[in-house]
């Protein structure tokens, strides 16, 4: 097993990755002329 301070790190950073995924995809809900801006650049 990781240390705990290592899974913890883990564990944040895999809930801020998911917080930017759920946040990307209501964006582009919100509005998907703009969603597609961003995936051309």
């Amino acid at each position: 097993m990781e240390s705990s301070s290592d899974s913890d790190q883990e564990i944040n950073a895999n809930m801020v990755f998911m917080a930017q995924i759920k946040k990307v995809i209501s964006d582009s809900e919100a509005s998907s002329s703009s969603a597609d801006e961003k995936i051309s650049e």
